[in-house]
């Protein structure tokens, strides 16, 4: 029986709902996830309007299938992504600095809340479009939870369902009411790993605290902001309280076990594209030897910016396996080290550009150097690669620790790049055909490990997606519910705590043992003037 166009038409005129997507362009890992995310609500059928803040034009929209509304660019607007360069200075060697110092915390902050107010001030004072954003009364409003610029505005819009979404993990959980162990630090910003020894649960106590400095320094200048231009609109964090669903970048099975609430659900891996055959260029580079290693470490820390020593020390470690294609994603083939140095190695290959995802799906390739961005994690256990993880910043370290506790990976530290002997060393214990028998059982272990989530990944009862299309269309008809929101965001952190009671009870401990003692003092007094007495 066939069903007549119109009634088709009229099922999905029901069913679909009017969405909106904040997309800041800032990065091109939070682009591509939030692009998406936006493309797979229109594949089922709804409405999609992507919003995108224009904070670096030259970065790619991350979405093709939705509508999209653009906010020019700001002056400054890209301010995090070049503060670090001041009249034509070189970047500076993020593979050198530990950014994760309480200073160079609220340093990068600080430079990130300056890019976000500046083009958020842009989007609030674009002539008519908080009106015409109103006018079109979205039933959703889907947005980066890291420029909460799009949580603010959905105060002024009032879409049926604010819907913020991390993509990493759930940056700061204490918004949706979830409080953790100071010791177990879950956060973007910490390795997650349980810490036994007493140095390093005092990190973790310290991540803590720099962790919340970090986004409080970075959200409070946007606070101001909307109260300055809409004076009474609540705090972000308030705002984030009474989402309706929030979502992530992760996944249960690559990630450290955390407490989470009903409304943090996780779809990571739903970027994670089907793999191409690799074209004819590709498939000689992957044939010319009997092992490859993809060497990449993402878009930001690009590998042109090390300094030579870095350098040196990667191309010495790659040259010294012969037998081994190492393609290295290295941004500039005309520079000086791409002319002079890489070019004396016919098993070292730099490209401007590869396609990785392709290239990870392929069975021929050994392993993949990288620096451990969410995306790339994601492609890494999809396909069932053993890894050699460099962290650099940001939540890469936390990303690094959890593919290293479900065995998949192996951590090597970004302040040891100098050493080429210490990157062979890592190379050689990972690669196939191991001369030593240790590195046979490691290597095994790794690859078992890989394999084995690789499948769990792919039997999971409902894909990412799913997750994503029935959780949106359930919080854009029905809105947040109150049932989903813990009673705890109401206390203070004294009440949470219990601060007061502890107060209470010390006291009236230290009360009542002092009673105790003024009655003993009393009566050891009156023994002593009754036997004074009778001795007279």
């Amino acid at each position: 029986m066939r069903i007549p166009l119109t009634v088709l038409l009229v099922l999905t005129c029901i069913h679909s709902f009017k969405i909106l997507v904040y997309i800041p362009k800032f990065a091109i890992s939070h682009i591509n996830f939030m692009g998406k995310i936006a493309d797979t609500l229109v594949e089922a059928g709804n409405d999609v309007t992507a919003l995108i803040s224009e904070m670096d034009a030259s970065l790619p929209d991350g979405t093709k299938k939705a509508k999209i509304l653009r906010v020019s660019p700001a002056d400054g607007a890209n301010h995090m992504n070049t503060h670090f360069m001041e009249e034509g200075a070189a970047p500076v060697d993020i593979f050198a600095v530990d950014l994760y110092t309480y200073s160079g915390l609220i340093e990068n902050a600080h430079h990130n809340s300056v890019s976000f107010c500046r083009q958020c001030r842009k989007l609030l004072t674009a002539p008519g479009l908080i009106e015409q954003l109103r006018n079109e009364k979205y039933d959703a409003l889907i947005t980066e939870d890291f420029d909460n610029c799009g949580v603010g505005l959905s105060h002024l819009i009032s879409p049926r369902a604010l819907i913020p979404v991390c993509s990493t993990m759930f940056f700061d959980p204490h918004e949706f009411g979830i409080y953790e162990s100071l010791i177990t630090e879950s956060s973007a910003l910490a390795d997650g790993r349980f810490h036994s020894n007493l140095l390093s649960r005092m990190n973790s106590i310290y991540l803590r605290f720099a962790t919340w400095a970090f986004y409080s320094t970075q959200e409070a200048p946007l606070d101001r902001l909307f109260n300055e231009l809409f004076p009474g609109t609540p705090s972000i964090s308030s705002l984030l309280s009474n989402a309706a669903v929030a979502f992530s970048n992760t996944d249960p099975l690559t990630d450290f076990a955390r407490p989470i609430i009903s409304k943090m659900i996780p779809i990571g891996g739903i970027s994670v594209a089907q793999p191409k055959s690799l074209d004819k260029y590709w498939n000689n580079i992957l044939s010319l030897r009997p092992q490859t290693v993809l060497v990449s470490f993402g878009s930001i820390a690009k590998s042109v910016f090390l300094t030579p020593t870095r350098k040196a020390a990667l191309f010495k470690a790659f040259s010294s396996f012969p037998h081994t294609t190492f393609i290295w994603k290295y941004e500039d083939n005309t520079d000086e080290f791409a002319r002079l140095n890489a070019s004396t190695a016919p098993n070292v290959v730099l490209a401007e550009w590869m396609p990785q995802l392709d290239i990870l799906a392929d069975p021929r390739l050994s392993m993949f150097v990288s620096h451990a961005g969410m995306a790339s994690c994601h492609e890494i256990t999809h396909f069932g690669v053993p890894a050699l993880l460099i962290p650099i910043f940001g939540d890469q370290v936390h990303n690094a620790a959890a593919l290293a506790h479900i065995g998949v990976a192996r951590v090597f530290s970004k302040l040891d790049m100098v050493n080429w002997e210490a990157i062979r060393v890592e190379i050689d214990d990972l690669l196939s055909h191991p001369r030593q028998e240790y590195q046979k059982k490691l290597q095994l272990k790794l690859i078992d490990a890989a394999l084995r989530i690789r499948d769990q990944l792919a039997a999971r009862p409902m894909s990412p997606a799913e997750r994503l299309v029935k959780n949106v269309e359930f919080a854009a008809r029905f809105g947040p519910s109150k049932s989903l929101r813990p009673l705890n965001l109401e206390l203070s952190t004294i009440e949470f705590y219990g601060i007061d009671i502890a107060v209470i009870v010390v006291g009236s401990m230290g009360g009542f043992v002092f009673v105790l003692r003024e009655r003993q003092s009393i009566v050891v007094k009156l023994i002593r003037f009754s036997k004074s007495s009778t001795s007279v």
